[in-house]
């Protein structure tokens, strides 16, 4: 089945199209594939982005980890996708704290996945997202750091998990083409304004925490 998944990553905040997780999955799902995500500062074009690779790659599921898997969540919540989905360690409470909601008419698997030793997500916000959500989402804690790495990727967790959730039948995309595209986009990014009025200190800290990460960045360089 490895050989045939279509497999779409969506990377992390400190990771990148060669991180370690991407490397992972290229090697064990030859069909899978991560987009370029980066800048964040830039929000609204990686959300372009995560659309864009929904539409061209059409996975059988999708893999989000840390800022891509609130990225994967807020998709999942617009029902721009609405497939087989695996959430490592997503970072929640990065943005919006009244966002912490999964769709209650999903009917496909998702899969939640937390470190035990996470000081990134905290493992008590994600237990929260658990208990508000149905009975079809899977919530697993191990024993890991906020990278997950140990368990996902040298005890080889993440690819059993992505075998062990992809048996549903194949997904309904809702994007057909670019006007769909640009259509649940800007759903999307009135969603997000509106997100950061109810919640303006949110706003504040997050312009802040952009505004550090395009700095590191560029320093970097």
């Amino acid at each position: 089945m490895s050989s045939t998944l279509r497999v779409l990553f969506f990377h992390g905040l400190g990771s990148s199209i060669n991180g370690r997780k991407s490397l992972y999955l290229a090697k064990h799902f030859p069909n899978s594939y991560t987009p370029h995500l980066k800048p964040y500062y830039l929000l609204p074009l990686a959300f372009w982005r995560a659309i864009i690779a929904i539409y061209h790659f059409k996975p059988d599921i999708i893999v989000g980890t840390s800022f891509g898997g609130f990225i994967t969540m807020f998709l999942l919540q617009r029902q721009v996708w609405n497939g087989n989905t695996i959430l490592l360690a997503p970072a929640t409470g990065l943005l919006f704290k009244k966002r912490l909601w999964l769709p209650k008419d999903h009917r496909k698997n998702i899969v939640i996945v937390a470190g035990r030793n996470d000081k990134t997500v905290p493992l008590d916000g994600l237990t929260k997202l658990q208990q508000s959500s149905r009975d079809n989402i899977r919530f697993l804690v191990v024993e890991d750091d906020h990278r997950l790495n140990k368990s996902m990727v040298e005890q080889d967790q993440l690819r059993n998990l992505i075998n062990a959730n992809s048996q549903s039948p194949m997904t309904t995309n809702k994007i057909n083409n670019y006007f769909d595209c640009i259509k649940l986009w800007l759903s999307c990014m009135f969603c997000l304004v509106v997100s950061f009025i109810r919640e303006p200190f949110t706003l504040y800290h997050t312009i802040k925490r952009l505004r550090r990460i395009r700095r590191e960045i560029i320093e970097t360089h």
